[in-house]
């Protein structure tokens, strides 16, 4: 009986898990000129991160101006995890995991480095998605 009732707390907090990443909208805070996309709540499953990218790769173009496509057809977007959100570079060895973007002028204007997705087309690949 008690296998029972674990194994139904441990399924029922699985798929309450499950339905709160499927649910759960992803929110785009800031998109800088390097085409870095920062965003909370990426899916983790990268077949649900494609799909995202496919559903709004036309907004992002649209709003944001992303990606810059190079004259032979290039381009890349990195998307970004915000994180606990933008820091200041100390410019001490601990500061090396930081991504700092040179089109804001403040002084916290650095993100910790975690890339959660990156899309891109070239001439030799074509489309990819890491």
């Amino acid at each position: 009986m008690n296998k029972r009732l674990i194994a139904g707390i441990i399924t029922a907090a699985s798929c309450g898990y499950l339905l709160w990443q499927y649910l759960t909208p992803v929110e785009i805070v800031a998109v800088h000129s390097d085409d870095f996309i920062l965003v909370r709540n990426f899916p983790y499953l990268k077949i649900r991160q494609i799909a995202w990218w496919e559903t709004n790769k036309d907004m992002i173009k649209a709003k944001y101006g992303v990606p810059h496509i190079s004259e032979d057809g290039f381009y890349q977007v990195f998307i970004m995890d915000y994180g606990n959100g933008y820091r200041v570079d100390q410019g001490t060895d601990e500061d090396s995991d930081l991504l700092c973007f040179d089109d804001m002028h403040v002084d916290a204007r650095c993100i910790k480095k975690n890339r959660l997705h990156w899309i891109g087309w070239s001439q030799n690949s074509g489309q990819f998605y890491r």
